[in-house]
């Protein structure tokens, strides 16, 4: 807050959503400073009452040093040339994230994190406390931009990425981490940067609670000696198994009854249970409570999203499956059927190895695989699992169709492309809009 109070010059560096959350804020608290907009693409509804400057106007301005802060987008990679070149000059950069636990530093807050299931663990967290009775708030990647949330409540939870974490400055009050394994490896250069980006959050000051999972041996590798750890899918905890989520003997609830598939979506359930536990205490006499809630909750769509059947074919929208691992868990969510897969997108150069071992346990009738990195990911399943019928296809229409060719009624046709849509679609919203359709669902 400080900087923010005495620089002369400030940009904003990307006007997405939370670009324009951080100019109103800066316009309604009476900040002096020059303001600038920077954006690597153009765009028409830009505010009249600052300087504008795009592509590679932008970026020269800020390689120059021309600024006393910037405020970066998360999108933007922390490890481009021209912030080094900046910070040489005298730049300082920083985060609407950091801005808002700055300037709101007595907030309780609860941030989380992960490869994969942090929208779903967050929104759980924030749907169980407020069915609790406790006034929470949601933002981050999930709910609002932090910068919309002017009054916080008793407790905010704030969904945050690797890309939000690697400039992070101050901790929350409750850190969780999911799971981690390699991901977003364009933005962070290499996995060893992403795997530290993303745990910076732990080592921050003030330390946090940090809740992570047991059965992650990436997480106990690097977190095991943390001091102020609870270890979900533990005995001491909350945990998943096969039946349901428990605490100890005590179940909270089961598998069948959880409105969230898949056995990766029980162990969210115990992560935020372990949180909630941390800010009510004891629940053991709030199951009924609890596990009402549970049961309420509305899971976010294209994350195992039942799409509906057809001809006697279920159809599955996972759209936000990005990684080996997602789309590995995706297929274990549904037994024993028989299920049609649908892989690729854009190329950011992860090993499919794990998903290739994982074909023939879960019973996968055909593999269908689309641009751009799709040709790789049928190179590496044949590879491992040549019994595998792999289907090369030109597009995702293309792979809809032949899935439903092959598809017999009982079966699953399931998108879970293990890859991000970059290139073919606006992002995994579009991409999972384009599959129902695409299905007559």
């Amino acid at each position: 807050m400080k900087q923010l109070v005495e620089a002369k010059s400030i940009a904003i560096w990307g006007y997405g959503r939370e670009g324009r959350a951080t100019y109103n804020f800066i316009k309604q608290s009476a900040i002096g400073a020059k303001l600038t907009i920077i954006s690597d693409d153009k765009f028409d509804d830009y505010p009249k009452d600052c300087a504008v400057l795009f592509g590679p106007a932008g970026t020269d301005a800020i390689g120059e040093g021309k600024f006393d802060l910037i405020i970066k987008s998360p999108g933007i990679s922390l490890y481009r040339p021209e912030i080094n070149t900046a910070k040489k000059a005298g730049t300082h950069f920083t985060s609407a994230t950091n801005i808002w636990l700055a300037k709101n530093h007595g907030a309780r807050t609860i941030a989380v994190t992960g490869t994969k299931g942090k929208s779903t663990t967050a929104k759980l967290i924030h749907h169980i406390l407020c069915e609790m009775g406790i006034k929470a708030e949601l933002g981050g990647n999930v709910g609002r931009p932090l910068m919309e949330i002017e009054s916080p409540p008793e407790i905010t939870v704030i969904e945050l990425s690797s890309y939000q974490i690697a400039d992070l400055e101050v901790a929350p009050d409750i850190a969780v981490a999911l799971n981690l394994y390699p991901e977003h490896i364009p933005w962070h250069h290499n996995t060893e940067n992403y795997y530290s980006d993303k745990l910076r959050i732990f080592t921050i000051l003030p330390n946090p609670i940090a809740v992570l999972d047991a059965t992650s041996a990436e997480l106990k590798k690097r977190l095991g000696n943390l001091e102020n750890v609870i270890w979900f899918n533990s005995p001491t905890s909350y945990s998943a198994n096969d039946a349901g989520v428990y605490r100890g003997d005590l179940e909270i609830i089961s598998k069948n009854d959880s409105p969230l598939l898949g056995q990766h979506n029980l162990s969210n359930i115990a992560a935020a249970l372990c949180v909630v536990e941390i800010v009510m205490g004891d629940l053991s006499h709030k199951v009924d409570e609890i596990k009402k809630a549970i049961l309420n909750f509305v899971p976010l769509p294209h994350r195992l999203e039942p799409l509906g059947e057809k001809d006697g074919v279920l159809f599955v929208n996972d759209s936000i499956s990005t990684t080996p691992q997602s789309a590995l868990a995706a297929l274990k969510s549904f037994g024993d059927r028989k299920k049609i897969i649908i892989l690729g997108g854009q190329d950011r150069g992860l090993d499919y190895t794990i998903l290739a071992k994982g074909l023939a346990q879960n019973n996968v009738k055909a593999v269908l695989t689309v641009p751009d990195n799709g040709s790789l990911i049928a190179r590496q399943l044949r590879d491992i699992s040549p019994e595998t019928n792999i289907i090369e296809c030109t597009n995702l229409e293309n792979a809809v169709n032949q899935a439903k060719q092959i598809a017999s009624i009982g079966d699953i046709v399931l998108l879970s492309p293990a890859a991000p849509s970059f290139g073919h679609f606006k992002d995994y919203t579009e991409r999972g809009d384009r599959f129902s359709a695409l299905c007559g669902l």
